[in-house]
Order: C-alpha cells, then structure tokens, then sequence
C-alpha cells in the first residue's frame, strides 16, 4: 500500500459532523490525495461506484483507493489517517491488538449518534425519542 495513493471517501453529504471531521483531514492532505464524493449525490454511486450502489452508505463513510480496495467504516477511517504524515502518529492506535474489534464497535456508536456529536441535519440518524 503506498500511502499517497488517491483515496475517494463516499460520506454523508448532508451530515453536519461528517463535513466538519472530513474538513479537518482535507485541511492536513498536503499530497492532495483525497477526493470527496457526496454519496447523497446520485452520480456518486452510479457513475463513480456503482459496486457501492447497495452499500449502506447512510450508516458508514466508504473509502475506495486507486486500486480499488473498499473499505467501510472503521477500516475506511483507518485508510484515511494514512493519507497525510499529520495523521501518522495515530495509526498505533489504530492498529493495535484489538483495534479492529473495538474499532468498529466505536465507529458504529459514533455513526449512530451522530446527532448528539453536532449534527444538526435532519438527514442525520433516526429522530430523537421524546424524554
């Protein structure tokens, strides 16, 4: 895997969080490798992923290399920190023994709770139960 390999993230157009953390990485893309693609966008998966059109691409980011690895989720987030050397120092974490298990466990209870973590889009989650 070369590390500077174009990488295409398919994410939630419309999710505030999303925006805000993908912002962050494009902010730290020196090499300029990261191509973002709004998966709420109809073109998106069928001109440019169509092997993602029934992919759940409401409930996680997918990363897609210029070799035509997929990853989704946690593995798609852990792609992109290689994407930049400011990222680097948090592959250990994202590598360790174990990560992949608690990895995903994280990012699903991250992904479903978007809403709270500063999402203000209606398109964000299920609606909020009444207290």
């Amino acid at each position: 895997m070369n590390a500077f390999d174009r990488i295409s993230l398919i994410y939630d157009g419309h999710c505030t969080f999303c925006i805000r953390v993908l912002r962050m990485f494009c902010a730290l893309d020196l090499m300029h490798v990261i191509a973002l693609y709004d998966a709420n966008d109809p073109a998106t998966l069928s001109l440019h992923f169509p092997a993602l059109r029934s992919a759940d691409v409401e409930s996680a980011m997918y990363a897609v290399t210029g070799q035509g690895e997929v990853f989704r989720g946690f593995f798609a987030f852990r792609r992109l920190i290689w994407s930049s050397p400011f990222t680097w120092m948090l592959l250990p974490a994202f590598y360790f023994p174990g990560a992949a298990f608690f990895g995903t466990r994280i990012y699903a209870w991250v992904a479903s709770h978007r809403r709270n973590l500063g999402c203000n889009s209606d398109f964000c989650g299920l609606p909020e139960r009444p207290r």
